[in-house]
């Protein structure tokens, strides 16, 4: 998963793929790695570009251009030779005028080992080299052959559908006809947010799949759960959710496997872009923070002031710690949380603190997920993660075993070109401890599997 720079104009000059036609061209791209063999991965690259940003020829009747593709795969370890692709792509249409909004999607194939990858995908017209874009993306490409239950990777869609067994189809897949969504934004002509994955392994003889979409202040706006039966050794799973009601945003898509009374086992999410400019945000979110961010600690006292700074206690510099130690009495700390929560405000010309309503929603999120018996969920380790982090692009879960302890592992695909954190329940209370971490500055520890032995 990637967020390009591009985005947010794109997202302001355009309702969603309805008016994507621009004058610049553009390319997008996404992937997502599925299982191959025992030692490699099988990965689909997928790309985009608009039809509108292409100079065509008349040629006996049609109108014809075509792009130049290229796409370079290295892999994160010294002496790996980078993988490249080129490839054509012919573009013929009946309408050259702004109102063809389409993209041309496709997409092409890879066989990866397992490891982290830099990916860039180039793109430029034929006869009109100035006329090109580059996108740069990290990919982490993941082992599906180990034993114990995985999802591949998503693959976010603009429609899944059965198919007659067309081969030929590029976007033919298992029986279905599955057409990527490469830019992963939704909204207008796009209202659904339509999903392909495989379930690789389930252990259970009858076992829910759970997809829910979740906002990026940490609440849930959709969710379904199916009822599935069979130990398969790969099961393809499809679904969607409706996005045309949906506040513009950033949103994750998170697809859980786990028993049927609820209790959710493996995860994998991604994430995606609505916008829809006609839908007016949640005033639950916002109600709180509309006129100041010092109106939210008005009516508190002070060891509730106490509690607030507490819980920001993460992004908080060793200034403003010693500041904050050295206060005393509720309206020196209502003044100093005003200012603090101000000065990381993103954008002071909206009525409310972005910044504050997000940090909120996740120390929410984090108290309802991981907390335990004896501590506040945003005291775990895994709550400071996702408080500071976000949520991660997906989650590795590994219950109780005969011969190791529970243990979760957390990738973030678009920090530091991918990073990992491994948390282990080391002492068997269901609080899961950070024993190693690949991002700098935090724990380290390449031995960790020495944590979840239990002999």
């Amino acid at each position: 998963m990637f967020v390009r720079t591009s985005l947010v104009i794109t997202l302001l000059c355009c309702s969603a793929l309805s008016c994507v036609a621009q004058t610049r061209f553009q390319v997008w791209a996404d992937a997502g790695a599925f299982r191959y063999d025992e030692e490699k991965s099988y990965v689909e690259l997928w790309y985009a570009f608009p039809r509108s940003a292409l100079a065509y020829r008349n040629e006996q009747g049609a109108y014809r251009a075509s792009v130049m593709m290229t796409a370079i795969v290295s892999r994160e370890q010294a002496g790996s030779e980078p993988l490249s692709r080129i490839w054509r792509v012919p573009v013929q249409t009946g309408d050259t005028s702004a109102s063809d909004a389409r993209l041309l999607i496709g997409k092409i194939q890879f066989t990866l080992a397992p490891g982290r990858y830099a990916v860039t995908v180039y793109g430029r017209q034929e006869d009109l080299p100035s006329r090109g874009d580059t996108i740069k993306f990290p990919l982490e490409v993941r082992p599906f052959s180990a034993r114990g239950v995985r999802f591949s990777d998503i693959e976010l869609c603009s429609s899944v559908q059965r198919a007659s067994g067309d081969t030929t189809n590029m976007f033919y897949k298992n029986t279905l006809e599955v057409v990527p969504n490469p830019p992963l934004i939704f909204g207008g002509s796009l209202p659904a947010v339509m999903y392909y994955a495989e379930l690789y392994n389930p252990d259970l003889d009858v076992y829910s799949i759970r997809s829910e979409i979740v906002s990026s202040y940490g609440n849930t706006v959709a969710a379904k759960v199916q009822r599935k039966t069979g130990r398969h050794p790969s099961r393809v799973e499809t679904g969607g959710h409706a996005a045309g009601t949906l506040p513009t945003g950033v949103y994750t898509l998170i697809l859980s496997y786990g028993d049927t009374t609820g209790a959710m086992r493996v995860s994998q999410s991604k994430r995606f872009y609505v916008y829809n400019p006609s839908v007016a945000a949640d005033s639950s979110v916002i109600r709180r923070a509309v006129a100041s961010i010092a109106y939210e600690f008005a009516s508190l006292a002070e060891d509730e002031l106490d509690a607030q700074f507490s819980s920001a206690i993460y992004i908080a510099t060793s200034d403003e710690k010693k500041l904050w130690s050295s206060l005393s009495g509720a309206e020196p700390k209502r003044k100093f949380l005003t200012q603090f929560w101000n000065t990381r405000d993103p954008d002071t010309m909206t009525p409310v603190n972005e910044a504050y309503i997000d940090y909120q929603a996740r120390v929410q999120y984090t108290n309802q997920h991981y907390r335990t018996s004896y501590r506040q969920g945003w005291k775990t380790d895994r709550g400071r993660v996702y408080i500071m982090y976000g949520p991660p692009d997906y989650v590795q879960r590994n219950q109780v075993e005969s011969d190791t302890k529970p243990y979760e592992v957390w990738t973030y695909d678009s920090i530091q070109s991918g990073v990992e954190f491994v948390f282990v329940d080391k002492g068997g209370f269901n609080e899961l401890e950070l024993v190693h971490s690949t991002m700098r500055d935090e724990i380290s520890n390449p031995s960790w599997q020495s944590h979840i032995r239990t002999r």
